[in-house]
């Protein structure tokens, strides 16, 4: 049995030019011959899915306060608390998971999920920048006036305030149909991220570190550290809603996911061609 080694001796493996030639070798060797075609697909298909991840996370989580787990939840969370930028929240934790994470895992993510982080922060910041933080999915939006004749007590349940800039937004929310949404436009995101044969990178650096120095499932660490950011909701705002919207936005983006990771396409025109 193998032993298993320490924490410096697997940073050095991880900057040993040896590691890294491999690491060359296996990319330039994936544009060989007939694989470029599909390897240029692929490339495509992550920037498609990190563009349609930032559209789910600043049109459909944040204007609600959703935050369904990652460093994209947190950041949800401190830009309503803080207003900041989410891309730049993002940035601050995303750019270092990266550079630990291959410090201490190696270069396993490979080009794709390095180029999909970076998509998707771009993405966001073009998004915010042009869109701001409105909601795609509400029940009419809500003047000054029209704020005037609503009682104080009612006002926590029939509207939400988002930030643009300076200036509050309000708005009345449908939380089911914009939760259903973000739920289906997250899952589609990343399950074609993962066809793609990579990671949106982020909190699950966090989880495959963890899982790497203990005997905790991989699977059962993403679930920790994912119910941990949903949670922060709820310190953060008070309201027992907000973490169980999130975690049906997480429990839809699993089944989307898996319904992705389990289509055929090769049986599909197999079946055709048949026909």
């Amino acid at each position: 049995m193998a032993q298993k080694k320490g924490f410096f001796a697997d940073i050095a493996d991880a900057l040993s030019k040896e590691h890294w030639r491999e690491f060359g070798n296996e990319f330039i060797d994936s544009f060989r011959g007939d694989k470029w075609r599909k390897e240029i697909i692929s490339y495509l298909l992550v920037i498609a899915g990190s563009i349609l991840f930032a559209v789910g996370d600043v049109m459909f989580a944040n204007p609600y306060r959703l935050a369904p787990g990652g460093t994209y939840g947190i950041s949800n969370v401190l830009n309503s608390v803080w207003p900041w930028k989410i891309s730049l929240y993002a940035a601050c934790m995303d750019i270092p998971l990266l550079l630990i994470g291959t410090l201490i895992l190696g270069p396993r993510f490979g080009v794709k999920t390095i180029l999909s982080t970076f998509v998707i922060l771009g993405s966001v910041w073009a998004i915010e920048s042009v869109w701001g933080y409105d909601p795609l999915i509400h029940n009419g939006i809500l003047a000054e006036t029209d704020l005037a004749s609503i009682p104080e007590a009612m006002k926590g349940l029939l509207v939400y305030p988002a930030q643009e800039g300076h200036l509050p937004l309000y708005f009345v929310p449908d939380y089911f149909l914009n939760t259903l949404v973000a739920g289906l436009i997250y899952g589609a995101a990343i399950g074609i991220i993962f066809r793609a044969g990579a990671t949106s990178g982020g909190s699950d650096i966090v989880s495959m570190i963890l899982n790497k120095y203990t005997r905790i499932p991989l699977g059962t660490l993403v679930i920790i550290v994912d119910t941990c950011i949903t949670l922060s909701t709820l310190v953060a705002f008070g309201e027992l809603r907000l973490p169980f919207y999130s975690i049906m936005v997480i429990v839809i983006e699993g089944w989307m996911i898996n319904w992705i990771m389990a289509l055929d396409f090769k049986k599909k025109k197999t079946e055709e061609a048949a026909a």
